[in-house]
């Protein structure tokens, strides 16, 4: 058996389709509350709305910083802990147009933190 490489074809008579980065989702995010005495972390609010066809139970959270940050916690279960970008994976149940609050994400981080983009990607389809 040899390989063959793959190929991405456009066709505008099929009736599926593919989700792609945060296709079916829009998010914003934003830092509430900065460290000082006694709280070492940032708190950022995150907000998103499913914007599809289908139900979903399963999505994964994508924090941009500008900085390098370390994951502390948040309601969902974190994928990628540490770095620039941050994953956290979430279990909620969304109808096809829900909108999502999913709470208080904490982190870690010099001064001067900001969010530079937020993205949620449903993992079930």
């Amino acid at each position: 058996m040899s390989y063959a490489k793959p190929v991405v074809l456009a066709a505008d008579d099929l009736a599926e389709g593919v989700y792609m980065g945060s296709g079916c989702y829009t998010a914003n995010a934003q830092i509430t509350q900065t460290p000082e005495t006694g709280r070492e972390s940032y708190c950022i609010q995150v907000n998103g709305a499913h914007h599809g066809d289908h139900t979903t139970n399963h999505q994964t959270l994508y924090l941009v910083f500008n900085q390098q940050v370390q994951y502390v916690s948040s309601q969902g279960s974190p994928v990628i802990s540490s770095g620039t970008t941050i994953a956290i994976s979430y279990g909620y149940h969304n109808n096809p147009t829900d909108n999502v609050g999913l709470g208080d994400v904490y982190v870690t981080s010099d001064p001067g933190l900001s969010v530079v983009k937020a993205y949620i990607i449903d993992n079930d389809n």
